[in-house]
């Protein structure tokens, strides 16, 4: 099934509003995380990194970069959070740190980078979009797979 941009924010929006405008998730490591929307409504915040807006537009292109990469997109995060460079061993373009990184947050190949695919992984995991593994990858949920 594809999904547009509209779509799929309202699903996201829906799910937090029906849930009374903040809805929560069990992280990977069985931690709660809480969820609201963002005070001008362009993305999700969250409690566990209270300073990260998880834009809509930064979800979807997460989404469409792991269906281009055939629906399996690894996470990058401990190569982030160790100071790994972006382009290098385990913190490849192709990972959601690396991804984000470089389109979003104005950093180059070589660049250090920070933590921020374990929020967007769990958000997406939450939405219904993909399902996050231990392992530090996600996966596509099929009905999204083009």
């Amino acid at each position: 099934m594809n999904i547009n941009f509209i779509e799929f924010t309202n699903i996201i929006c829906n799910k937090i509003e029906k849930d009374g405008g903040e809805s929560q998730l069990i992280m990977i490591n069985g931690g709660v995380m809480k969820l609201w929307l963002s005070e001008n409504g362009d993305g999700v915040m969250n409690s566990r990194y209270t300073a990260l807006n998880c834009k809509f537009k930064i979800l979807f292109a997460i989404l469409n970069k792991a269906i281009a990469l055939g629906g399996q997109m690894d996470l990058g995060a401990n190569a982030a959070q160790n100071g790994t460079r972006i382009g290098s061993g385990g913190l490849s373009v192709d990972t959601i740190d690396g991804y984000i990184s470089t389109e979003f947050y104005e950093k180059n190949i070589g660049d250090k980078t920070l933590r921020r695919s374990t929020y967007y992984a769990a958000i997406l995991d939450w939405a219904g979009f993909v399902t996050n593994h231990r392992g530090g990858y996600i996966t596509v949920n099929k009905i999204f797979m083009n």
